[in-house]
């Protein structure tokens, strides 16, 4: 090669050499997918998403792939970073199947969300009316602002979906990126899976309670008769049937719930104290003194209250406990 030669590649190295210092790898890829996708690369990205809104009788739902799912977590980093979570807070899983034999074992990953069920447990078991499934798309949609931070719906819900975020107090949990399908954009996870493993189908309501009847779920999840979910799982593997998640006998401690535990205590010792009161003047066993029974009274009475201040402190957000009256009609239980 002449000095000649070299004098004139060099300029153009350089002039590479300065392109890839001006743009970022984020920039290089879309530059690069937009000049070999074209019109075709945007078809593709299309079909991950319904083009039209769900008829009555439907809904949207997940529809995931497994056979496509590598479990490279990409979904769960678009959620995160789109949904501007919190460093400990995580509304999409990655999650992990183990079965078969020796001879043939089957390891497959799974992704999974809300399940924006068609009876969701988070909903009928919320006191506050924090939960609303729109009437149109199907969604299941959590209030923030209505929250006060009880946690019930974290152990209503049979696949511990809703996450409780301590620094806000309050639950939260995905709700399918339902803005970004308003204007017909793909929701984080969706757009963001490399092997488009994770889709939005519209479903029939009526298709779905029926194979919930059959159970027709994941492998040793929670039936689906109970909150009836959406999500599809898809495969053209035959799954074997003692298939389990790779921590299913791990063992996980409770939150402790010490503001409960002392409301318990506390509400039967002031029931019992009136109860023993009432029961001794009935049958003329008790003291006749007013200032005793009165005594013995403020005393019930006193632990009474100590019960229920107590209990707030078990909330996220005491201050609005007084919300708790807009579902006593359909989750009394949660008190």
């Amino acid at each position: 090669m002449t000095v000649a030669a070299r004098a004139v590649r060099l300029p153009i190295i350089q002039q590479y050499l300065r392109e890839q210092h001006d743009l970022t790898a984020v920039e290089r890829f879309s530059k690069h997918h937009s000049t070999i996708a074209g019109a075709d690369g945007e078809a593709r990205y299309r079909d991950l998403i319904p083009l039209t809104d769900p008829k009555p009788g439907q809904q949207f739902a997940f529809s995931v792939d497994l056979d496509r799912c590598s479990g490279c977590k990409a979904c769960v980093t678009a959620c995160h970073s789109l949904n501007g979570l919190d460093e400990s807070e995580t509304w999409r899983f990655v999650g992990m199947l183990h079965g078969g034999n020796a001879e043939q074992p089957v390891q497959r990953t799974v992704t999974t969300a809300c399940h924006h069920c068609v009876d969701p447990a988070c909903l009928n078991g919320c006191p506050v009316n924090a939960y609303e499934k729109d009437p149109r798309t199907g969604i299941v949609k959590h209030l923030d602002d209505q929250c006060i931070g009880c946690k019930y719906c974290t152990l209503t819900c049979p696949y511990e979906v809703p996450q409780y975020n301590h620094a806000k107090g309050i639950v939260r949990k995905c709700d399918m990126c339902s803005d970004r399908l308003a204007v017909g954009e793909a929701p984080a996870c969706v757009q963001a899976c490399p092997n488009e493993a994770i889709s939005i189908e519209i479903v029939n309501i009526a298709d779905v309670l029926e194979n919930a009847q059959g159970d027709a779920f994941l492998p040793a999840a929670p039936s689906p008769g109970i909150t009836v979910p959406t999500t599809t799982y898809k495969t053209e593997r035959p799954l074997p049937r003692n298939l389990l998640p790779a921590d299913f006998y791990a063992v996980r401690p409770a939150e402790d719930h010490l503001p409960l535990g002392l409301m318990l205590v506390l509400t039967q010792l002031s029931v019992g104290a009136f109860t023993v009161d009432a029961v001794a003047t009935s049958l003329n066993m008790g003291t006749t003194h007013g200032m005793s029974r009165f005594i013995h009274a403020a005393f019930s009475l006193a632990t009474g209250l100590v019960a229920l201040s107590a209990s707030l402190l078990h909330l996220g957000r005491p201050l609005y406990a007084f919300r708790a009256v807009l579902g006593l009609r359909h989750s009394w239980l949660s008190r």
